[in-house]
């Protein structure tokens, strides 16, 4: 009996690999976004998406059964939201206007008891609206962006925010962080705010105490540089972080603990300079690095909720990888010991309850797009509560295989590959080389991400490349791509396309090239640059004219974006031009698809249509696909439906089962 359960089993897991997922399975927005426990333990928030709306839920943390929620306006979104205290929520609105087929959010903070009562507009552009007829205002209407920086611990009423203005421009309203940031305390009942300070600098963000005390802050000015600095207190003077405490490495803080003797920065280490997180002594100025054995950044971090110090970090080398700091708390053993008993996937406590007893733990890896688990510390159990995208069956899923190997310039660059599930093993599979955006700071990690599923499960190989100028590997490796996008970060992915054929896992004669922002750009270099490695090309929102992102890109309008573009780019003329994909159309011989938003105010439009103008007259036919409603990505579901059968179809006519017919 038990072979036959055996056989049965492995017969299953066969045809469940096998079969193949219907696109709208990959192409649906996830409904369980984001989920928090109480102070008390006593219920959970979750924003949750149903019949196409993400509403805000509330829960009894023992039953799950709902007790309460707010239903958003048709199209509308629950932006984010957050416990103040264990019957009240404040929330955000991310409102979907008829141009644009993305929600975006308003600057409005509500709030609401978890059952219902008590409903609140506190603050926006709206919140001064008279309402009931009365000609008496309650609060102040106020346009700009804020965030909660302190629950004030110990007043009931009050949040302390910081609020960044927005700028008026062509009469239209931005947030370009040009004017200066207010710090106020907002009644979580009312709306009143007083005005506690002005920040001296634009685009200022501050660290505070659980009792509202700001005594860190940090800045950027138009050349990007970033300063920190520290106060006493409220009457003193700020002063620069590096004088204060006599440090030579600019430093960001993160948080304060719990006795506000000690702060956590974000710096530098190592000849790489990985990201890192220090601790900083405020009585003896001593700063001690917490988390050693990096080979790459530290992606996220996490501190006790109660004592705010540290408890683990971790990366992506290859598999997530955990760093402890150089103690064993109670905290640290538990963390620990959940990750074994979830198999090593990417574990992260994103809440407890105040006494410490209740943990919401999320944990996912590249074939589990997300679960939520409630854990007792006390019983010592984890009780499981949601999964995000339950519809995908991770048994379904293919993982990612780390690779990594010396370019011809003796550079190690990393990444992934990952492998259909096959029938016949005899016959190579034609592969996507899928290059991300960016590009620097972004990078390609251990996560799940439906698109490398998608192409996956249709029997497409997919191949992810970290190039230098990526992000993750240390600010040295990023800035190895500065004034490189068509030089060596092409290079990079030409040359490591090459080193995967050469595994003899692919079709190394079917093989296309597709990414979106910079990958679009890069998806059209690479054939350029290499005419007869590339069967195909998906150029989506990309760049095409590198003088475009100083004449026609948003990036232009925010504080430091022209030096960003300067520093990432360059202004030499004659590179700028051989550079864009634009000037070298004729060198293409790889079949081309472009396809682009047409509000897209980060990349215009100008881009895709000169593009395509300029291929055609080459006598190309290209599929273009126009977006009306959408900006940089398609986020309307009917619309990524629409893409993502068209690009599909696009790599079954040139590299797939199509193409050897």
């Amino acid at each position: 009996m038990k072979t036959l359960l055996c056989f049965c089993f492995i017969l299953l897991t066969s045809l469940v690999h096998s079969a193949e997922i219907p696109l709208n399975d990959f192409v649906r927005h996830g409904d369980y976004l984001d989920m928090k426990i109480s102070p008390d333990g006593n219920h959970l928030l979750a924003r949750a998406r149903a019949d196409g709306l993400v509403g805000l839920f509330f829960l009894d943390a023992k039953t799950m059964k709902i007790v309460g929620g707010v239903r958003p306006r048709e199209n509308d979104s629950i932006h984010s939201a957050q416990w103040i205290n264990n019957e009240r929520v404040v929330f955000q609105y991310a409102e979907k206007h008829s141009d644009f087929d993305t929600p975006m959010a308003t600057g409005e903070l509500y709030a609401v008891n978890i059952d219902g009562s008590k409903s609140e507009m506190l603050f926006g552009y709206r919140a001064g609206q008279s309402s009931g007829g009365s000609r008496m205002e309650k609060r102040k209407s106020t346009r700009a962006t804020p965030y909660i920086i302190s629950s004030l611990e110990g007043d009931d009423d009050n949040i302390l925010i910081i609020e960044h203005p927005w700028s008026l421009k062509q009469n239209v309203l931005y947030d370009l962080r040009e004017n200066k940031p207010v710090i106020s305390k907002l009644n979580i009942y009312n709306g009143r705010k007083r005005k506690v300070e002005t920040l001296s600098h634009p685009d200022a963000t501050v660290l505070a105490t659980s009792n509202g005390n700001v005594n860190f802050m940090s800045w950027s000015d138009n050349q990007n540089k970033v300063f920190s600095a520290y106060r006493k207190n409220a009457d003193s003077d700020w002063v620069d972080l590096k004088t204060a405490f006599g440090t030579e490495q600019t430093f960001i803080p993160l948080t304060i603990n719990q006795t506000s003797d000690k702060v956590y920065l974000k710096g530098r280490s190592g000849e790489q300079r990985f990201a890192n997180v220090y601790e900083l002594d405020l009585a003896t100025g001593k700063l001690t690095e917490i988390f050693s054995d990096l080979d790459m950044d530290l992606i996220s971090w996490s501190f006790d909720p109660v004592s705010n110090q540290p408890i683990m970090a971790y990366s992506h080398p290859n598999k997530t990888k955990y760093h402890y700091p150089n103690s064993d708390t109670p905290k640290i053993k538990l963390h620990k010991m959940l990750v074994e008993a979830f198999d090593n996937q990417t574990v992260i406590v994103t809440s407890q309850s105040e006494d410490g007893q209740f943990l919401l733990v999320h944990v996912q890896s590249d074939i589990n797009p997300g679960e939520f688990y409630i854990f007792d510390t006390k019983a010592m159990n984890a009780r499981f509560l949601w999964a995000n995208r339950s519809w995908l069956d991770p048994r379904q899923m293919q993982p990612k295989q780390p690779f990594k190997f010396t370019t011809s310039d003796q550079v190690e660059v990393k990444g992934y590959l990952t492998m259909p599930q096959s029938e016949d093993s005899s016959k190579k599979p034609p592969m996507v080389v899928m290059i991300h955006g960016g590009p620097h700071g972004p990078f390609d990690r251990w996560e799940f991400d439906s698109e490398v599923q998608l192409l996956a499960n249709r029997g497409y190989a997919v191949l992810q490349v970290n190039f230098r100028g990526s992000g993750g590997y240390g600010k040295v490796f990023e800035e190895m791509g500065y004034r490189q996008w068509g030089g060596k970060m092409i290079a990079d992915i030409n040359e490591a396309t090459q080193f995967i054929i050469e595994q003899d896992k692919v079709d190394g004669n079917r093989i296309c090239a597709y990414g979106a922002s910079y990958g679009g750009y890069a998806a059209l270099m690479s054939v350029i640059r290499a005419p007869d490695l590339y069967q195909c090309t998906i150029g989506y929102v990309g760049i095409y004219n590198l003088h475009y992102m100083y004449s026609e890109s948003d990036t232009m309008q925010y504080i430091g974006g022209e030096a960003a573009i300067e520093k990432y780019i360059g202004r030499d003329t004659a590179q700028l031009n051989e550079f864009s994909p634009i000037n070298h159309v004729d060198k293409i011989k790889a079949e081309v698809m472009l396809i682009h938003g047409d509000k897209d105010a980060r990349v215009p439009v100008i881009n895709a249509n000169k593009m395509h103008t300029a291929l055609e007259a080459q006598g190309k036919k290209v599929p273009y696909l126009n977006f009306g409603k959408s900006g940089h990505g398609v986020y309307d579901e009917e619309g990524r439906k629409e893409l993502y059968q068209a690009l599909l179809d696009f790599l079954d006519v040139n590299i797939g089962n199509a193409a050897t017919n």
